[in-house]
């Protein structure tokens, strides 16, 4: 990590700026029937673009982690992956374009659940590039990456996630694009501040892909029973909370979420390891 704060901060300044930049450019390559950037790949026109485009912002996303990762810690450089992603959120489209576009949100709720894969791939890119954060030393040093990051200790201290879904059904109270990235955000926050608690020694790379996968199967539990026309539950509000993040949402407000709480975290969580 590098030592002189005032690179530290250029870095930062720098990464997260073009981060942002890329994801407010990207929405515009994967649009609604309304013209309007879609909240979720399930909801543009064209499906292949859409994929082609996430795509290739995940590459450059993951690319600008690994930059800040190596400067600065890995903890940071998914940080800097998630700020690209909530530019894209906060300029996509509401759940009221899903009710627009008569979406399933059975697929939505799947698309939330499908994205844990590729923010798996991008969250250990980074951390094997970037190397341990410089609290948390290497357990296995010599073994398998595979082992390090995901052992019993670390899905069992991922099982804290549940808490996400209450979190959003507590903070989410309106249709609103704020309230929703908010929402996922603040239970990032919660997850990364217990994970690393409670697996102090343990890479985090399960407590930023965890909320992801839990908010979806939330969600896809709650649409399989969701009855009755959902046009007068949009229009009481009274859809159920979960169901108002589009998976960009989750995503975006995971990664940051967790990071920060990590950050919060390290100030009084117990390492074995010197503190820089």
């Amino acid at each position: 990590m590098m030592e002189r704060p005032w690179i530290r901060g250029v870095v930062l300044t720098v990464t997260i700026g073009t981060a942002m930049w890329l994801g407010v450019s990207a929405s515009q390559q994967f649009l609604d029937a309304r013209a309007e950037p879609a909240g979720c790949v399930t909801l543009a026109t064209s499906t292949s673009a859409a994929v082609v485009t996430m795509c290739i912002l995940m590459v450059l996303l993951t690319a600008l982690g690994m930059i800040a990762g190596k400067l600065v810690n890995a903890v940071v450089g998914v940080f800097v992956l998630g700020t690209g992603l909530a530019a894209l959120s906060l300029r996509s489209a509401a759940v009221s374009g899903a009710f627009f576009e008569d979406a399933s949100f059975v697929s939505i709720a799947v698309e939330s659940m499908i994205w844990s894969i590729p923010t798996a791939i991008a969250v250990v890119t980074i951390f094997r590039f970037a190397g341990s954060p410089p609290d948390i030393e290497t357990r296995r040093p010599g073994e398998s990456w595979w082992l390090e990051y995901f052992d019993p200790e670390a899905l069992r201290a991922g099982l804290v996630a549940i808490v996400v879904p209450i979190v959003v059904w507590c903070v989410v109270r309106n249709m609103l694009k704020g309230q929703a990235f908010g929402g996922a955000c603040l239970g990032g926050v919660v997850v990364g501040i217990a994970y690393r608690m409670m697996a102090p020694r343990v890479q985090p790379i399960v407590a930023f892909v965890a909320p992801i996968l839990a908010i979806g199967l939330s969600q896809f539990v709650t649409a399989m029973r969701l009855s009755g026309d959902l046009g007068v539950a949009f229009a009481a509000n009274a859809l159920p909370p979960q169901m108002r993040l589009m998976p960009m949402d989750v995503v975006a407000g995971s990664l940051t979420g967790v990071a920060i709480g990590i950050g919060w975290a390290r100030s009084f969580a117990k390492s074995d390891t010197h503190q820089s």
